[in-house]
């Protein structure tokens, strides 16, 4: 049958139908031939002959695209349906599209973030080559090959230690032709993290990668302008080229074309632009969007400038684990089989690296991992948080078909004459089915439609969300063909389930009983089943979700609250921080000090600004060690340190116990001093005076080189230094001007009468005034430093919490509407009780009370869920246990308040139900 036929249905239907009509007026002609009665020879011919229209469709159906037109016609026929009902239509819409388009929003972040192929030629092709040991304490990392690190490693339920981190004489060993094509290697050393950048004597910064001469041609990346960098750039005496990222060139050449050939000072270095990185390309490592890429071996120039910065010695030491490896494996050749040839080979070499036998016993072994996605430091971030998320949203979708289902079976309820007569006239149980569902799928089709626009609102939240985080994050989350798939299968999905329970329940019945019910008979039916009632089953499951949800939006808004009022030891408020780096303008050491204080000075000039000080770092990202001890005592490397200039402890308003603090007495040629913390002083000074002790410190971590001998001359309030979530650690505040180590990059604090953000304009000023070559690589208040801190916790407290009200709102519609049901179905009950002298109270306590058990079952089917489904989400917790009382105790008032707000609306409308009005309705 061709689709020329199928539109000519009802020519041909019609033909059919005069057929039909022909032969059984023929049977009645034989039949009153034979003397039967006029109306006896027109049952016995329809008897034989069978229902015409069960022919019609048997015989449509009979065509190879009759059930293409029986779609068309369920969907247009479910279309008249909807529309018929609009209130019901707008509402299940919405319930839908909010369930799909929660989804949908958190699908395109986690298709961002786990499915996603680098903008790379044949990604799948791609490996990371990795390593995985035994994990080691603080106390036993002595005793393993790797004795210094630039990188990260992280824990593995199954392999221990893993990291992609190795020293440069292992990256040779790489290099076979037979299993690969291209071996690569790249790194993001502390030389290349900040960079200073003038272009036209225009100061700015850049965040830099460095990369093998093999990099842009083992991706295949071809550049948007110029050329890649290639092997002879990537070698000693090599003259200094850049690639600049696309983005980089269009905000400072107007374009790539403009950029190709240039030169640029990179910290002070001339360095020439060979080439521009397409648009797409960010690197291999989404959470690190380089701006410039530089050859491997500028390092060894970057690091001339910067004091224990990178040498020569560097790429010679076997132990030191700075640079990472990707490849491109050979067509046909597997990575199993790259694998098993190279990790025999580095295991022989990495044994001859070892010094003793505890190295030997763990040492790290080679394996290779999928490369298509680039690295997955993005991915440890942030994939955790979001599969929270992600589940988060499957309820609520769970909720919103729920939601709609239980409509479906109100709406079934109402419909049960309907569908008995179309089943007593001859259509099958399957068709009144089928055509039930198409109602239900293209209802979830048009909520999935409206989901994907809610969808590109959440998207767009989601990143304002994100961006609180690192700002060199590569995170485009957008809507694609992956997205909108998933939306599509969501909606088919969706529209089967809530639609298959109302399908089959409202065609289960018993004709007869069904054509001969009144409205009162259903309700008194509905009422002898309640505790069975599919709709009521469906509210407690919807309630019982919903506490889920607000159990865990509680716990991670009362675990953001903590962390925000944690006793920072200092003043937040009204703080101005900015960080600048002098040695990379083209200041030497003699001078680096003396500017620094000179800028110090004119920045505490500004009018409005009460103090300024500088730090080496700040004190909530703060991570440096450095061998530090008592006199007599052997130098430990985990002693937490801060330099400081004069007056930081009243800048940031951090009190003194003992003593004076750093000040304008303590400058280069004087007695180095230093200020330790409570935690210092109670770990090594117990019941003693520390003021005028002497702490030594070293350049190494033996007692052969001593660096300072520093009196102490104060003792602070302990300070948060490392995170708001770490506890307390012993610190040593010291001089940043007093000989060791030589200052750096610098981080400048304000402290300012009002806002402090109305200051940045005059502190850009004063920097430039200082020097035009000096760019300021980040300025911003401790409240949004703090904030930026706490990225992963404002982003799961405000979703969470946006889903908990999102199911909260779907959940008490459900209730709403099978109560409003309930009541209108007992329209003439309630008549009748309220004609013989039912008084309201009673009648809105009998509504109430439906609510009550509704809410009892629920939470007592969640409580006991949420106490054991909790602890999964501990790791996200500060300051709280997983069975929080408080959060489970609000979460369950919010819960009943929401419930008899719900049941409140129709419980009055049946108090006040006029008798006459509800028995004529009867």
């Amino acid at each position: 049958m061709t689709l020329r036929r199928f539109f000519r249905r009802s020519r041909e239907d019609a033909e059919l139908v005069q057929e039909l009509e022909s032969h059984i007026q023929h049977e009645i002609d034989d039949n009153i031939a034979r003397g039967m009665s006029a109306e006896e020879t027109h049952r016995q011919a329809l008897l034989k002959l069978g229902n015409p229209l069960v022919i019609r469709d048997r015989v449509w159906e009979s065509n190879r695209l009759g059930w293409l037109e029986n779609l068309w016609r369920d969907l247009h026929y479910a279309a008249r349906i909807l529309a018929r009902n609009p209130g019901f239509t707008l509402v299940a819409l919405l319930v839908m599209a909010l369930g799909i388009g929660a989804n949908t929003a958190i699908y395109s972040f986690l298709d961002s973030l786990l499915l996603r192929s680098l903008p790379v030629a044949d990604p799948k092709s791609l490996v990371v080559v990795s390593w995985h040991a035994k994990p080691w304490s603080r106390g036993d990392d002595r005793n393993f090959v790797m004795e210094s690190m630039s990188g990260t490693t992280y824990a593995d339920a199954k392999l221990g230690v893993i990291s992609g981190i190795f020293p440069y004489p292992a990256f040779p060993l790489m290099h076979d032709d037979a299993v690969f094509s291209h071996v690569f290697s790249y790194c993001h050393t502390r030389e290349v993290r900040t960079l200073s950048i003038s272009i036209k004597g225009q100061a700015d910064t850049a965040t830099g990668e460095l990369v093998s001469g093999d990099y842009f041609n083992g991706l295949e990346v071809v550049p948007a302008a110029g050329r890649p960098i290639l092997e002879d750039d990537d070698r000693i005496g090599a003259p200094a080229v850049a690639v600049l990222s696309y983005a980089f060139s269009e905000a400072h050449f107007g374009g790539a074309a403009n950029a190709a050939g240039q030169s640029i000072l990179i910290n002070n270095l001339p360095f020439t632009v060979v080439g521009i990185a397409p648009p797409e390309f960010f690197g291999v490592d989404p959470s690190m969007a380089p701006d410039v890429y530089l050859p491997m071996h500028s390092n060894l120039l970057l690091g001339a400038q910067i004091p224990f910065g990178f040498s020569a010695a560097d790429y010679l030491d076997q132990n030191s684990y700075w640079m990472e490896v990707m490849a491109r494996l050979r067509s046909g050749v597997s990575m199993a089989q790259a694998e098993a040839k190279l990790a025999p080979r580095f295991h022989q070499w990495v044994a001859g690296t070892a010094k003793k036998d505890k190295e030997r016993e763990n040492l790290p072994v080679l394996f290779l991992r999928e490369g298509a996605g680039g690295l997955d430091t993005l991915r440890q971030r942030f994939s955790k948080p979001l599969f929270v998320l992600m589940t988060l949203v499957v309820l609520i979708l769970g909720i919103a078909c729920a939601n709609v289902a239980n409509l479906l079976l109100s709406r079934a309820a109402s419909r049960k004459r309907e569908i008995a007569l179309r089943l007593s006239e001859g259509a099958s149980r399957m068709r009144v089915i089928g055509q039930l569902l198409t109602e239900s799928v293209l209802l979830a089709f048009a909520g999935g439609a409206l989901g994907v626009l809610i969808a590109v609102w959440g998207i767009r939240f989601l990143a304002v969300l994100m961006s609180l985080g690192p700002n060199d994050t590569s995170f485009h989350a957008e809507l694609n063909w992956h997205v909108l798939a998933a939306a599509a299968g969501l909606s088919l999905l969706t529209g089967l389930l809530f639609g298959l329970a109302p399908a089959l329940q409202s065609t289960d019945l018993n004709l007869a009983e069904t054509l001969k019910e009144t409205r009162t008979v259903q309700a008194r039916a509905r009422r002898s089943a309640w505790p069975f009632s599919a709709t009521q089953v469906l509210v407690v499951g919807q309630i019982a979700i919903s506490l889920l949800m607000l159990v865990a939006a509680g716990l991670f808004v009362r675990t953001l609250a903590n962390l925000q009022s944690v006793n920072l030891g200092f003043n937040r408020e009204n703080l101005l921080l900015l960080q600048v780096n002098a040695r990379q303008s083209g200041h030497q050491d003699a001078d680096i000090s003396p500017f620094y204080e000179n800028l110090r000075e004119r920045l505490a000039a500004i009018p409005g600004v009460r103090s300024a000080s500088l730090t080496g770092g700040s004190l909530i990202q703060g991570e440096s060690s450095m061998p530090i001890s008592l006199p007599g005592q052997k130098p430990r490397d985990d002693t937490r340190f801060a330099v400081v200039g004069p007056g930081f402890m009243s800048t940031m308003q951090i009190s003194l116990v003992a003593g004076r603090e750093i000040d304008s007495r303590d400058r280069p040629g004087s007695q180095p001093v230093a200020v330790i913390n409570e935690e210092f002083a109670r770990l090594n000074f117990p019941g003693r005076n520390p003021v005028g002790q002497h702490l030594m410190l070293w350049k190494g971590d033996d007692d052969k080189d001593l660096a300072r001998d520093m009196e102490i001359v104060g003792v602070s309030r302990n300070a948060t230094y490392g995170g708001l979530r770490r506890e307390t650690l012993p610190v040593v505040y010291f001089a940043y001007n007093q000989g060791y180590p030589q200052p750096n990059e610098m981080m400048f604090v304000l402290r300012t009468v009002g806002d402090p953000t109305a200051f940045v304009n005059s502190v850009r000023e004063v920097v430039h005034q200082a020097d035009p070559r000096l760019p300021i690589s980040d300025i911003q208040t401790q409240n949004a430093e703090i904030a930026e801190s706490l990225h992963q916790e404002i982003m799961l407290a405000e979703l969470c919490t946006a889903f908990a009200i999102l199911a909260l709102i779907i959940a008490s519609v459900g209730l709403y509407g099978t109560i409003s049901y309930t009541v209108a179905r007992r329209t003439g009950e309630l008549g009748i009780r309220m004609a013989l002298g039912a008084r309201r109270g009673p009648v809105v306590w009998m509504v109430l009370r439906e609510v009550c058990v509704l809410a009892a079952v629920g939470l007592a089917i969640s409580i006991p869920i949420a106490l054991g489904t909790s602890r999964l989400i501990g790791s996200f917790l500060f300051g709280m246990k997983p069975n929080d009382p408080l959060a489970l105790g609000v979460a369950v008032m919010i819960l009943l308040a929401a419930a008899l707000l719900a049941g409140c609306v129709p419980a009055r409308k049946a108090a006040y139900i006029d008798p006459m009005t509800a028995l004529r309705h009867e």
